[in-house]
């Protein structure tokens, strides 16, 4: 049996939209503007990858929390949106692109 690997990365990042819009935009905004948290402070990509594997070791160590998955994707595009797809080299100080949180529809709307 064959794997659609398209059909599935479609499934998985509207899954992933949801995710974002319900966990994470709520969390790092404040009265509809963009909060702040150790990415924006120091729009580092490897603050991200270090993220990706805090949860990705919890998982090894048979400790996998609920979301686990999603917070190591999430932190991954992250880390790529930051270095703009480029390689990502610790002790590198290059020019990285702020990361910015878009505001939920809730929060547009109010």
């Amino acid at each position: 049996m064959a794997i659609d690997q398209i059909a599935n990365w479609q499934i998985f990042a509207k899954h992933m939209e949801e995710y974002i819009r319900k966990h994470t935009v709520e969390k790092y905004t404040a009265d509809g503007n963009a909060g702040y948290d150790l990415m924006a402070l120091t729009n580092s990509p490897l603050i991200c990858i270090w993220n990706v594997l805090k949860y990705a070791f919890r998982i090894w160590k048979n400790r996998m929390k609920p979301h686990d998955l999603e917070k190591i994707v999430h932190y991954a595009e992250m880390a790529w949106t930051m270095a703009e797809g480029k390689i990502i080299r610790n002790g590198e100080a290059g020019q990285r692109v702020p990361y910015k949180v878009i505001p939920s529809r809730n929060a547009i709307d109010r």
